[in-house]
């Protein structure tokens, strides 16, 4: 059967008339214990916890929505006192929201249930007399409830004599409470929010990593730190690393570990190599310089010479222009040299994770790039390509 929907919004306890502070947050929970019952077709224990919700602030949208649980309901226990209980409600909302966004609705369904009663024998009308008893609400379906120390079930009536009692209630991961409530001669209900404790979790990764969870930083202590429990986005990264990114479920008060190796980015793998180049560089720049100084001396010899002898005068401008060609190659494979120092440098302390890298899933092809292979015995060192185009 296709249901109505409720006013489900928290706007609408703003709108009722002041109430204690006390009475308005037992309505919220109340409320919100109802709507997720409603939502999961459990209209029975919706229309009691939307009732306790009433009882507490007088709001025309919480009347309407106790309304559409109880009538509801009636399609499943057929006990004519809820349509009247219904019609009651109904009424209620309209008179307390006259330009209410539901009134239309409303006013349709008074007009359906005034019918239905009609036909119905009056005798069956009448409530069944309430007794003194005790009502807990709760989400979690795993809720250990006791009363008086007696566990009882969740959304079920538990009869107790009038007086003073204590109940319960705890669950694996939630922080339990404790609360005494006085019981007149009817049923007093009462609701449990119980809060998670934080879950714990810890990385395995490099010294070094930088931790991240829903986009804030962490510290960890002891390779671990305290979350709050939920489904979380956990980013590792580390200066030259590929950052690795996971969503996970932490569940409340539980531990959960995360491996997370970082691997090197092409860029940082690509360092050595330029420091490499860098270093056969400054080997050819001592070289160079070596033999232009050699051909500067043996130059030299020969201008010290006076008069320089006639057959000489060739092999002097030889080492003069061997002179001016080394040192000229000395300067540009030192200049390169530094360069490709500065190069080195700038790869490695440039290589940060981009946040764009940030969000990319923890499993990833391998980054494309240039690697140095051996191309067997005798045949020295190439160039290898790794990756997609």
């Amino acid at each position: 059967m296709k249901t109505s929907r409720i006013v489900i919004a928290t706007f609408a306890l703003c709108l009722a008339r002041p109430a204690a502070a006390d009475d308005r947050a037992a309505a919220e929970q109340f409320f919100r214990l109802g709507a997720e019952a409603y939502k999961s077709g459990k209209f029975d224990v919706a229309a009691t916890n939307f009732d306790a919700a009433y009882g507490n602030l007088k709001a025309p949208e919480i009347a309407f929505s106790a309304a559409q649980a109880h009538r509801l309901y009636y399609e499943t226990d057929h006990d004519p006192a809820r349509l009247a209980h219904a019609l009651e409600l109904y009424r209620a909302y309209v008179a307390g929201a006259p330009n209410g966004a539901k009134r239309k609705d409303a006013l349709v369904y008074i007009d359906r249930l005034e019918d239905l009663l009609k036909k119905i024998d009056p005798a069956r009308l009448v409530a069944a007399q309430q007794k003194p008893s005790i009502y807990v609400s709760i989400a979690l379906d795993d809720a250990r409830i006791t009363v008086d120390g007696k566990v009882v079930e969740r959304h079920t009536t538990i009869e107790v004599p009038p007086g003073e009692h204590v109940v319960a209630a705890s669950a694996e991961g939630y922080v339990p409470q404790e609360r005494r409530i006085r019981v007149g001669n009817e049923q007093a209900p009462i609701s449990f929010e119980l809060v998670a404790r934080p879950a714990t979790l810890e990385i395995k990764s490099q010294p070094d990593a930088r931790i991240t969870v829903d986009g804030r930083p962490v510290l960890l202590r002891g390779g671990a730190t305290e979350v709050a429990a939920g489904r979380r986005w956990v980013t590792v990264s580390a200066r030259g690393r590929r950052p690795i990114s996971r969503e996970v479920t932490l569940a409340p008060g539980h531990r959960l570990t995360l491996d997370a190796p970082l691997q090197p980015t092409s860029q940082r793998r690509a360092v050595p190599w330029v420091l490499v180049g860098s270093g056969a560089l400054l080997a050819g720049t001592i070289a160079t310089t070596a033999v232009a100084i050699a051909a500067d001396f043996s130059a030299a010899d020969l201008r010290d010479r006076d008069p320089l002898p006639a057959g000489e005068t060739d092999r002097y401008e030889r080492y003069r222009d061997r002179r001016d060609r080394f040192r000229t190659a000395s300067f540009a494979l030192g200049g390169a040299a530094l360069l490709a120092a500065a190069a080195a440098a700038v790869m490695y302390y440039t290589d940060e994770p981009s946040a764009d890298a940030l969000l990319r899933p923890v499993e990833q092809k391998p980054d494309a790039g240039f690697t140095p292979v051996a191309l067997g015995a005798g045949l020295g060192l190439g160039l290898g390509y790794a990756g997609g185009f």
